[in-house]
């Protein structure tokens, strides 16, 4: 049987610093290693080449890169199936120059920074597409690879878990919708009914991203401010969050207020926190531009996943 090898694929596919968060977005949403280097050169030892031909189903990719000194992780998976140049549903800005490959990954881990024990910056010598490492000759590089394979191998069980025990999920969203702030809805005019369904879409919508962050062993609790509650706070990054269940401009300016109040009131414990609202798609972009004025980033669901446009600080 071949022998499973790991590899790190920067995210900096077209070497413009200014689309990789572009790049990350692609990554976590579609779950995939993306190459700039095309697959048909012919060296064996050119990045696009082993990208698309060396690399095999089975090996395990990095997403990861170094930058001002520091590892920006995007995520890693097992690498599923043979190469591919399109995507059904990719697109990119830079697409009429993109000439690359993409390896899908399955399972797929996204991350936005790996445990201080986990030696990442040691790996990232170089600012490269793509290097290989060997566990076998280095103990840095082993303690990366067997960190992967661990945590792998648990969302692997977890996903089977979840799927076995499904009928179970409805009685843990009551409980977490019992969490979440069911008063600080401010209809101007709503139905009773559309009050609910609203309430129970950002609670369904706050559940999905709970879950995301937990898979990344990270934890959401909620910020409380004389009566008043922040759908959700992020202590071990200061991330302060409000879930709104539309992406209308009149949801935006609601959630803005409250993440602006909220901040206020809490300056004294929480500092000057990451703020963001979390929505269930993707804002137009003028909306966006408005509000990284207010440094308030925006999260949404993407398929199973969800994005930010703040390179991943809140996913």
């Amino acid at each position: 049987m071949r022998q499973r090898k790991f590899w790190i694929v920067s995210p900096n596919v077209m070497n413009n610093k200014n689309s990789v968060s572009e790049w990350r977005q692609a990554s976590v949403a579609f779950q995939a290693a993306f190459m700039g280097y095309g697959p048909g050169e012919r060296d064996h030892k050119q990045s696009g080449y082993k990208f698309a031909r060396v690399i095999s189903p089975g090996d395990i990719i990095l997403i990861a890169r170094r930058y001002r000194n520091q590892p920006e992780v995007v995520g890693f998976g097992v690498v599923n199936g043979r190469f591919k140049t399109s995507l059904r549903g990719f697109r990119s800005s830079e697409k009429d120059r993109w000439k690359g490959s993409l390896r899908q990954l399955s399972p797929f881990v996204p991350l936005s920074s790996a445990p201080p024990q986990i030696p990442i910056l040691k790996a990232l010598f170089h600012t490269i597409a793509l290097r290989q490492l060997h566990p076998d000759k280095s103990q840095t590089h082993r303690i990366i690879c067997d960190w992967m394979e661990r945590i792998l191998s648990r969302k692997a069980r977890s996903k089977v878990e979840r799927r076995l025990s499904k009928p179970n999920l409805h009685h843990e969203r009551t409980l977490i919708r019992a969490l979440s702030s069911q008063s600080e809805l401010e209809f101007e005019v709503r139905t009773s009914e559309e009050v609910r369904l609203a309430r129970n879409a950002e609670a369904k919508l706050l559940e999905d991203y709970r879950q995301w962050i937990g898979d990344q062993q990270r934890k959401l609790s909620v910020a409380g401010y004389k009566g008043l509650r922040c759908d959700a706070y992020e202590k071990g990054r200061g991330n302060l969050i409000e879930a709104k269940s539309s992406r209308k401009r009149e949801y935006i300016r609601m959630a803005v207020g409250q993440l602006l109040d909220y901040s206020y009131l809490g300056r004294e414990e929480l500092g000057n926190p990451n703020m963001a609202i979390l929505l269930p798609n993707m804002p137009h972009p003028k909306l966006t531009k408005w509000l990284s004025e207010l440094r308030i980033a925006v999260i949404w669901k993407e398929r199973r996943a969800f994005l930010d446009n703040a390179n991943g600080q809140f996913t």
